[in-house]
């Protein structure tokens, strides 16, 4: 299409819609004219879904408004040659291409993922000899830190071959080579070709003798040459139960790790950095709401950002809290209580207070004991950071935190007091389920960074 033409387009877009929404979904695009259409090269289906979805009308005004009456549009996929470029290459990259996105530049590390996170990156460093073992939930970044170990080593070595699999493709590639009398060629490609083995979802192995028997044969190879093997799954080798014991054993040769859920502060750097790749600097309250309520996986978050962004573009409005609450609201079921609320008011039954004497500027002992345990449970029970508990009580953060010391140092003289505390939380748990789902927020406990055996 004539370049100018192109700008006339992409101008009318530019004059009429958010600056962010244009930047992250249409200057990327490429035109062409075919045949009588007016064709916008999208980058991936989710793209063209979206356009097509939302800005369908007004891409036909554009295309009007440049001069093509009569010229329909269409919005098509775009084939690049880039996507056979490094790091997938047929002879150094075996089964699956290696997403280019997933590179160790590209994770956000958190207290949650740190241990998982170094070990990956040492292993890329000295991959000889290296077994490893992932082990998540769905979504939380074990297939992104598998590919960076595979991107990074390709970047590292000219020479090196990676092997990336599933462990459904494992299995298909295995019975069609057994039924096309392949063996020794699958052998030859999958075992012995390879320097570094990637396998994917482990836990879906099936329980076939042949097939476990094939990839025991493989791992015993790999062992033996000293090539390192980097396994995923959503489970640790010995909660694999229909896996044969001598199978189980092999994948737990090396250092088992597991990802955490990311916490508060990964969540609030992974809304940061996703915003930020789509060209947006979230207000920090945004953050701080988006982190406190999507708890989920990461994909869960991504797509909460994309969503919000979308949403302002469409709209045409700044992004804020206000859009947050409805988007967060749409895409989580309904809460149960609310945890801070529910504080307050156990609280002032257990102690025989009201929520204005609480709130109050009252110095009677009376008031300001249930009004520091109070503090305590919300800081230890729900999101709330020193300041917004300072903030409800009209205080600042350093009485709030002297308010939390009062009472830990109290449940440490008396008993009686102690067991007063207890008898809160036990009530508090009952009404929240918080023994099986604990929130956790910047004043939670502790998170550990991963659990590991060798």
């Amino acid at each position: 299409m004539n370049h100018s033409v192109s700008e006339k387009i992409k101008g009318f877009l530019k004059d009429r819609l958010p600056e962010a929404t244009f930047r992250v979904w249409f200057e990327p695009l490429r035109l062409e004219i075919r045949e009588g259409r007016v064709v916008f090269l999208v980058p991936n289906d989710f793209t063209r879904e979206w356009l097509e979805e939302n800005y369908r009308e007004f891409l036909k005004e554009a295309v009007h408004q440049a001069g093509f009456n009569g010229f329909s549009f269409a919005l098509t996929q775009e084939e690049t040659p880039s996507q056979l470029s490094l790091p997938y290459d047929p002879v150094r990259v075996l089964g699956r291409r290696l997403s280019r996105r997933f590179t160790f530049e590209e994770f956000v590390v958190g207290d949650c993922n740190r241990l998982a996170y170094r070990v990956c990156r040492h292993l890329a460093e000295n991959p000889r000899g290296q077994v490893l073992y992932l082990t998540a939930g769905s979504g939380l970044g074990k297939s992104h830190l598998s590919q960076a170990v595979g991107n990074d080593l390709l970047s590292r070595n000219r020479d090196i071959r990676v092997c990336y699999l599933t462990a459904r493709d494992f299995t298909g590639r295995l019975i069609k080579a057994l039924k096309g009398g392949q063996m020794e060629e699958f052998k030859e490609r999958l075992w012995r070709s390879c320097h570094v083995l990637v396998l994917e979802e482990v836990h879906q192995i099936p329980p076939r003798d042949f097939t476990q028997g094939e990839l025991a044969l493989a791992l015993d190879y790999l062992y033996e040459e000293e090539r390192a093997v980097v396994f995923t799954s959503t489970q640790r080798p010995h909660e694999l139960g229909h896996l044969d014991p001598a199978l189980r054993s092999r994948l737990a040769a090396g250092m088992v790790v597991r990802i955490n859920p990311p916490d508060y502060e990964t969540r609030k750097n992974i809304i940061r950095r996703k915003a930020r790749k789509q060209g947006c600097d979230f207000p920090e309250e945004v953050v701080e709401y988006l982190a406190r309520h999507l708890r989920g996986d990461i994909r869960q978050i991504e797509s909460a950002v994309v969503g919000l962004i979308a949403r302002a573009g469409i709209l045409r409005e700044e992004i804020n809290l206000s859009l947050a609450r409805e988007l967060v609201a749409e895409i989580l079921p309904p809460q149960g209580p609310d945890p801070a609320s529910l504080v307050i008011e156990l609280v002032c039954k257990n102690f025989r207070v009201s929520p204005e004497e609480l709130f109050s500027r009252s110095r009677k002992k009376r008031i300001s004991e249930p009004r520091q345990v109070a503090m305590f449970l919300l800081r230890k029970h729900t999101d709330s950071s020193l300041a917004a508990i300072g903030h409800r009580f009209q205080r600042d953060h350093a009485t709030v935190l002297h308010a939390i010391r009062s009472v830990e140092k109290k449940m440490a003289s008396s008993d009686r007091f102690r067991y007063q505390i207890e008898y809160l939380e036990r009530e508090l748990a009952e009404r929240l389920d918080l023994e099986k789902n604990l929130p956790e927020g910047p004043s939670g406990p502790e998170e550990t960074a991963g659990e590991t055996s060798s």
